[in-house]
C-alpha cells in the first residue's frame, strides 16, 4: 500500500508539474500574440515629388537621363519595400506609385488622413553653378524636435551609407520660404534632395539603379534609426 501510494504520488506530482510548464508557457504565448496584436502600427507616408506633367527639374539630356519625377519614383518604391519587409509593424502609404500628378494639397491630405508617424518627401535638386552637389535635408523649421531628429539620422545615413556630400539643414528661415507639404502636414516631415541633376556625376548616380537603389537604402537606414528613438 506504502508503495502504490508513493508512486501514485510522484505521478500526481509530476503531472501537475508538466501542467505548470503547459499552462505557463501558453500564458507567454497569448501574451506574446496579444502585444503583436495591439502594438501600434508605424505609418510612414512616402511622397515621391512631381508626377504627370509636373517633370520637376529636367534632364540635360532626353535620350540618357530621366526627368526628376522619374528618378525619384523607383527610389521611393524601393524605400517602400525596405520597410515593410525589413521592419516589423510598418505601414506604408505612398502617395503615388506611378506617373501621375498629385496637388500638393492632395499629398498633404493623404498624409494627414493616415495619421501618419513620418513624412518623407523625395526630390531631385538643380542649381544654375553646376559644380555644386550633395544632398539636402529640409523641414519646416527646428522647433519641431522631431523632424530635426529624423533630419538629423538621414543625413548621418546618407554621408555614411551612400557616402554623399551632405548639406546642412534647410528650414523656412534658411531658404527664405515655407514649403508646402511641410509646413501643412501634422506629423515629423522632412523633404530630402537626393542630389542636383545640374551636377554632371551626379545626374549620372542619380540615374543609375545602383544610386537609387543605395539612396533608398540610407533612407530606410534612417528611419529605422528614428524609430528605436521615438519608441
Amino acid at each position: 500500500m506504502k508503495k502504490s501510494y508513493f508512486y501514485k504520488t510522484k505521478i500526481f506530482t509530476l503531472f501537475s508539474f508538466l501542467l505548470f510548464i503547459f499552462l505557463i508557457g501558453s500564458s507567454f504565448s497569448s501574451l506574446n500574440n496579444l502585444d503583436n496584436k495591439d502594438k501600434k502600427l508605424f505609418v510612414v507616408v512616402i511622397d515621391a515629388g512631381h508626377g504627370g506633367n509636373d517633370v520637376g527639374n529636367e534632364c540635360s539630356d532626353l535620350t540618357r537621363f530621366k526627368q526628376e519625377k522619374d528618378i525619384v519614383l523607383p527610389v521611393a518604391l524601393q524605400l517602400g519595400g525596405y520597410l515593410e519587409n525589413l521592419l516589423k509593424n510598418v505601414k506604408v502609404v505612398y502617395t503615388r506609385k506611378s506617373d501621375r500628378y498629385m496637388s500638393l494639397e492632395d499629398r498633404t491630405k493623404i498624409a494627414n488622413d493616415s495619421s501618419a508617424d513620418l513624412f518623407i518627401s523625395l526630390h531631385a535638386n538643380h542649381h544654375p553653378i553646376k559644380s555644386i552637389h550633395g544632398c539636402q535635408v529640409h523641414i519646416h523649421n527646428h522647433d519641431i524636435k522631431l523632424s530635426k531628429i529624423f533630419a538629423q539620422k538621414l543625413m548621418y545615413q546618407l554621408s555614411e551609407r551612400a557616402n554623399r556630400k551632405v548639406l546642412k539643414i534647410q528650414t523656412t528661415d534658411s531658404r527664405g520660404h515655407n514649403l508646402f507639404v511641410l509646413q501643412n502636414t501634422k506629423m515629423p516631415a522632412v523633404l530630402v534632395e537626393l542630389g542636383f541633376m545640374s551636377n554632371g556625376s551626379e545626374e549620372v548616380y542619380l540615374n543609375s539603379e545602383y544610386g537609387q537603389t543605395i539612396l533608398a537604402s540610407a533612407v530606410f537606414r534612417a528611419v529605422r534609426d528614428y524609430r528605436e528613438v521615438v519608441e
